[in-house]
């Protein structure tokens, strides 16, 4: 399954790609703009559906 586009807050391009599963808190993703080279987060809101880049040991058993 594809992840959705997220767009770019400063720039609006939805050329867009996830960096980090987490940014500042637990509740954000990291996101990098290819357009305007920005950095922002974005909210995620619980999709259990979405595999997240966790490291083994805090992976769900």
């Amino acid at each position: 399954m594809a992840e959705p586009l997220v767009p770019c807050p400063f720039c609006r391009s939805t050329e867009t790609e996830k960096r980090s599963d987490f940014g500042t808190s637990l509740m954000v993703r990291l996101h990098y703009c290819r357009d305007c080279h920005s950095h922002f987060e974005a909210i995620k809101w619980g999709d259990r559906a979405a595999k997240l880049d966790l490291p083994q040991f805090l992976e769900e058993r």
